[in-house]
């Protein structure tokens, strides 16, 4: 993707997206590859992760909870596995063991869980429990990170000499501290260590009484250290096995690196696993705080539709202080190219222009939207703008002037797989001029067949877009009474500015008022006077459609409460129904049982009637055993699916066997259904699907079918 100018995803607060998914990341590479973004332009490539991060955002609130925690950062380690006579330390080798167990338990948790999370099972493809490695490093190291004794014969000795070594100094030690005390002249502080040796505390003027090596004095010189003359050798023994038990656990980690060095390509591999998950969970968690969703990928149309769409940003701030946020419907398709957005200052334009063109970033980068899953993204191979004020000292460029360079660039690069956004279109130099330099731009970037989005205050580009092919007029809602913006946009018609109604709210002088108006011509008034007009229709049927909106959802709840009414009694009598027909088999197996014991109680011969009984007996359970077996047979299963195929079709409502949880059909392929079960999407196969019961959608919620 092509994106002009270089600072335009700063421009359209791209960088606070990427910020916030840093601040979820568990691992110091996975924010730099965050920070590094890039746009994806394969709607293959696009869907496939899209896909992982509906699946991890599912697994959030889900059945199943994907166990990834924080791992270690093990770059530096890595870098020296590949150096051959390399030694790790022994810090450094439990990094990569705590790596490998967490990507073991990253397998674990997906064993057969494919029809689960389709998507992430295939990411994590290359990795499995292997617990080769982690017993070899378990024979070496305990869990508590330490070299065990008996990691070599030579370090089990040498653990052996030590302790031999520790009990001798103590009894020892133990002897000389009792005699001191019995003899007055063992200071507070009894023993100590000074340069690794032991020593025992006695009072400065009992020093030259006790045999010994003097070691050092408090600061206050009251306290004498003296290494006892016996344990001289005892500490020396002690001092020469530590060194000897180094030496020993280094040689044993320099052969444990060379073990690990046959694993360096694996360890790499769960490495990157390991930071795609921690990119996935990210982007998951990151929705989640959204309500974002996954839009439809449109293959074949060039189109931009955003269903209850929300700026990620403002979301985000306002979801904190609790304050109203008001959505966006929007459709750029190609027989609406371009949207003309007009309106007064700060009532939402440039707010809406720079929704529209973030949430096509977010998208093509892999991120879901913070807006309803009806709506449509095609993907673009080019974004170009013209946003906010931008005068190059640098290069000695107006306002003016850059914004012109910028329409250039604009003019010879758009196209159909274009998408531009132009903030406060034709401003920065004489209104009329201006204005008929805009008009000619716009028209011929209509024709390029370019998607886009421009925001004006001129009527000529109003006008434009109301005679032209391909491009639609649209205006911020304003309340003409209150001279209040509604942070609504409406499709269709054009806005008018409000100038002297808002310079009258803030109490300008009425003649220099008047006096303005008089400067205008009458055909530029009369055509502010319709723009108002209209915006005060357009307010009017915004009301009734919210009421109408109400009624309408209260009428929607009551029809849901009673579908759900009549799916109880219809429950309850087929409950009803099938104990009656079990009643029924068990009053027919009693009267045959009572007219075996009529037969037997009038007979001789008692073998006829025990055949009889042995048939009944078994009749039953012969009968059952049958049933069981063919309905777990492949003609039963394909008699099921030749059954319901014919009912089902996408957007269809569905329900699981044995579960009341109902869903949507999302694709159908292959006798399988792919179902959306609230926030999860899962692959089932169609003889575990039962047709729900109708329930009225609100127009609001209908599911487009995707192509």
């Amino acid at each position: 993707m092509t994106i002009y100018p270089d600072n335009l995803t700063q421009l359209l607060d791209f960088p606070l997206i990427v910020e916030a998914l840093q601040q979820y990341a568990l691992h110091p590479q996975t924010r730099e590859q965050l920070a590094h973004l890039t746009p994806i332009n394969q709607v293959d490539e696009l869907e496939r992760i899209l896909q992982e991060v509906q699946e991890y955002r599912g697994s959030l609130s889900g059945r199943y909870v994907i166990p990834l925690r924080e791992f270690p950062d093990v770059r530096q380690e890595l870098r020296l596995l590949a150096i051959e006579q390399a030694g790790l330390q022994l810090h450094q080798v439990l990094r990569l063991r705590l790596l490998w167990q967490i990507s073991n338990e990253l397998a674990i948790f997906f064993q057969e869980k494919d029809l689960e999370f389709p998507a992430l099972t295939k990411l994590l493809q290359g990795i499995e429990n292997d617990t080769v490695l982690t017993e070899a490093l378990d024979a070496i190291i305990t869990p508590e990170g330490l070299i065990r004794d008996d990691a070599s014969d030579n370090l089990k000795h040498i653990r052996r000499s030590q302790e031999e070594n520790r009990k001798q100094s103590e009894r020892f030690f133990r002897i000389h501290v009792q005699r001191l005390r019995k003899a007055g002249q063992l200071a507070d502080i009894e023993e100590s260590f000074i340069n690794g040796r032991r020593v025992i505390g006695v009072l400065a003027e009992f020093k030259r009484e006790t045999k010994g090596i003097f070691q050092g004095q408090s600061a206050s010189g009251k306290i004498t250290f003296i290494e006892p003359q016996n344990l001289v050798t005892l500490n020396n023994d002690k001092i020469q096995l530590e060194e000897e038990e180094r030496k020993e656990i280094q040689f044993i980690l320099r052969q444990l690196t060379q073990f690990l060095q046959g694993y360096l390509s694996v360890f790499q591999h769960r490495l990157r696993v390991l930071l795609a998950f921690d990119v996935c969970r990210c982007k998951a968690l990151l929705a989640r705080d959204m309500d974002a969703h996954v839009p439809i990928l449109e293959r074949t149309e060039a189109v931009l539709q955003l269903d209850k769409a929300y700026h990620p940003v403002l979301w985000l701030h306002h979801k904190k202080t609790k304050q109203a946020i008001f959505p966006l419907q929007v459709r750029l398709d190609a027989e609406h190219r371009l949207l003309v957005i007009s309106g007064p200052n700060a009532g939402g334009k440039s707010v809406a222009l720079k929704t529209m063109a973030l949430l096509q970033l977010m998208v093509q980068h892999g991120l879901l939207i913070p807006a309803a899953p009806t709506s449509r993204v095609s993907l673009r191979q080019h974004i170009l703008g013209d946003i906010g004020d931008s005068q190059s000292i640098e290069d000695g460029l107006s306002t003016y002037s850059s914004r012109l360079k910028k329409m250039k660039h604009m003019l010879k690069h758009a196209g159909p797989d274009t998408l531009l956004v132009i903030d406060e279109f034709g401003t920065g130099s004489d209104p009329d001029m201006g204005g008929a330099l805009a008009e000619v731009i716009l028209h011929r970037l209509a024709d390029s067949g370019a998607l886009g989005v421009v925001t004006t205050h001129f009527t000529n580009l109003k006008l434009l877009a109301s005679n032209h092919e391909g491009i639609t007029n649209a205006c911020m809602l304003f309340n003409a009474k209150t001279l209040k913006p509604e942070y609504q946009l409406q499709v269709g018609e054009p806005g008018s500015s409000f100038t002297f109604e808002v310079a009258q709210q803030i109490g300008l002088d009425p003649a220099i008022l008047e006096e303005a108006r008089a400067t205008l011509s009458t055909e530029k008034l009369q055509v502010e006077k319709l723009l108002r007009q209209l915006q005060q229709e357009k307010n009017q049927v915004a009301r009734l459609k919210r009421d109408l909106q109400k009624q309408l959802g209260k009428s929607t709840a009551e029809k849901r409460e009673y579908h759900r009414l009549s799916d109880e009694i219809k429950d309850k009598l087929e409950k009803q129904n099938a104990q009656r027909d079990e009643k029924q088999k068990l009053m027919d197996y009693g009267r045959k049982l009572h007219q075996l014991a009529r037969e037997w109680s009038l007979s001789k011969d008692k073998k006829p009637i025990i055949h009889k009984f042995v048939k009944l007996a078994g009749y039953e359970q012969v009968l059952k055993k049958q049933q069981e077996a063919f309905e777990q047979s492949e003609a039963y299963r394909l008699e099921k699916i030749a059954d319901i195929l014919p009912k089902l079709s996408v957007g269809a409502s569905v329900t699981l066997l044995n579960s009341r949880e109902r869903g949507t059909i999302i694709a159908l392929k292959d006798n399988k259904a792919t179902v959306q079960l609230g926030r999860m999407l899962i692959q089932v196969g169609l003889d575990k699907l039962a047709i729900a019961s109708a329930e009225p959608t609100p127009q609001s919620k209908r599911v487009n079918k995707p192509k």
